[in-house]
């Protein structure tokens, strides 16, 4: 194996053994075996298992803008639609990569590693912003958005996304079902459609999100009580 190849070999048996053992269960010389490398091939790339989360979050946040970006970027969409996309696309995203997100989940759980996660958190939002900015300063020149600074709505926009998911961990941690989900993520629908001074019911965030976490059915009926809402 190439370097870059043993690099990545260790990257992807780390995401195996973090989402199968837990980050703490998982030792270097676990993914040592797995691998099937010598110990100093291993500490040529990486110096803890910390640097092995970094690099596997650092790999998801730019695949996934990488993804986002294309989603959002075909041409005819209003800024809407392209919001829209980034939403949809963030969850379609999530659950083909659900074995790295739960390798990340599981290294910064119960507050492990609060500095890196805070610099990774710093990391996504200085690359997710200028995605957010380039939609809204679109939407105000071709006169869909009656907005001010693109940039200020889009630091707003990031934080109040980044709040709903937190609320959302919170509900399913403590086994919320579908309607109560789709209705805490109707609140924030509205929200995000008061900021952008966007038509009520512009944003879809209910159905993306209910269906990643409970399934296409459930789907369904969030859409219904959606409808219902409005």
């Amino acid at each position: 194996m190439g370097s870059e190849e043993t690099r990545e070999a260790i990257v992807r048996a780390s995401i195996g053994l973090f989402s199968e053992r837990g980050y703490e269960k998982t030792t270097v010389q676990a993914i040592i075996d797995s691998v099937g490398v010598s110990k100093g091939a291993f500490y040529h790339h990486f110096s803890s298992k910390e640097e092995i989360v970094e690099a596997i979050t650092d790999g998801y946040i730019t695949e996934g803008l990488e993804y986002l970006q294309e989603t959002a970027g075909e041409a005819g969409l209003t800024t809407a639609e392209k919001l829209n996309r980034v939403i949809q696309g963030s969850q379609l995203y999530r659950a083909r990569r659900q074995d790295t997100r739960e390798a990340i989940e599981r290294a910064f759980a119960g507050g492990r590693n609060l500095k890196l996660e805070r610099a990774i958190a710093e990391k996504a939002r200085a690359q997710t912003l200028p995605l957010f900015t380039r939609i809204l300063e679109d939407g105000i020149s071709r006169g869909e958005l009656q907005i001010g600074n693109a940039g200020a709505h889009g630091e707003i926009l990031f934080h109040l996304l980044l709040g709903m998911k937190e609320s959302l961990r919170e509900r399913m941690h403590a086994g919320a079902d579908s309607e109560t989900v789709g209705e805490l993520l109707g609140v924030y629908e509205d929200a995000v459609c008061r900021v952008l001074r966007l038509p009520e019911g512009s944003i879809c965030l209910a159905a993306p999100y209910v269906s990643r976490l409970y399934g296409t059915a459930a789907q369904k009926n969030s859409s219904h009580g959606q409808r219902t809402r409005s």
